[in-house]
């Protein structure tokens, strides 16, 4: 813990040398070692969430299996329209924040699968959900939930005075500011205020070579769109790897945590 607060204070003071394509580069080879992890546990979430979601819907709305398709699109028209009003729009708000923080947990495991592959470990599929069954997964679902109402509290406005664009801007803002949070807590044991306002110090303190790898892996994550789904889910695990990899290279992580 002093080695990290020690590491904090010398960024704090000094600031820190990162090069974007070293990253890249080196987050490319835990890529190899994780991407089959990652897209497995990507997909049982995905579907885990559709099932819910039908459960869900079913509740709000009856679909009878032999509708026609003009029939489908008017019900899901429909539910466009209750999702905007209340009280359903308060509902999706809420829900909406608690996927955010709960997929948090989840991004958690994903920068402990990566930590395997930096150690030459052979990383475990058990790895992935490890931090819903702990102490640091909470804190971790805490941040972003912290993280997520501030946003909505921010942006919903804009979105309501269709400022669709800088509500987008805000967004991106936040979640590069806040990129170091969640390793800040499972390798740092930092409390969730601690590791959001130590990740937005060690972002603002030198926010260029940051903001530059955070937007070229955009980039490849906006193409894995061109390809469909299919290829946002090959795109992901290597956008995970480049997070931890950003936090090993500026940071460090403690190896035993």
């Amino acid at each position: 813990m002093n080695q990290l607060n020690n590491k904090l204070n010398d960024i704090r003071e000094n600031g820190y040398s990162l090069s974007p394509f070293q990253v890249m580069g080196e987050a490319f080879q835990y890529y190899g070692k994780t991407f089959f992890l990652v897209l497995t546990t990507l997909l049982l979430a995905i579907i885990g969430l559709i099932f819910l979601g039908s459960i869900g819907l079913s509740q709000i709305i009856e679909i009878d299996p032999n509708s026609t398709q003009q029939e489908i699109q008017e019900k899901v028209l429909e539910l466009t329209q209750l999702i905007s009003e209340p009280p359903y729009f308060y509902y999706y708000l809420a829900s909406f924040t608690f996927l955010s923080a709960l997929s948090g947990i989840l991004i958690a495991g994903y920068y402990k699968l990566n930590a395997e592959a930096s150690l030459n470990q052979t990383p475990s599929i058990l790895s992935a959900f490890k931090y819903f069954f702990s102490v640091k997964g909470l804190y971790v679902f805490i941040s972003q939930l912290l993280i997520s109402i501030v946003f909505l509290c921010i942006t919903i406005p804009l979105k309501m005075a269709n400022l669709e664009m800088v509500s987008m801007a805000i967004n991106w803002l936040a979640n590069t500011l806040t990129i170091f949070t969640i390793p800040l807590i499972i390798f740092g044991n930092q409390k969730p205020l601690t590791a959001i306002k130590n990740s937005i110090m060690v972002v603002n303190k030198q926010p260029i070579p940051i903001v530059l790898t955070v937007i070229l892996n955009y980039f490849f994550l906006v193409s894995g769109l061109l390809f469909f789904v299919i290829g946002v889910l090959f795109v992901l695990p290597y956008l995970f790897s480049v997070y931890f990899t950003l936090y090993k290279q500026v940071i460090g992580h403690n190896l035993e945590e």
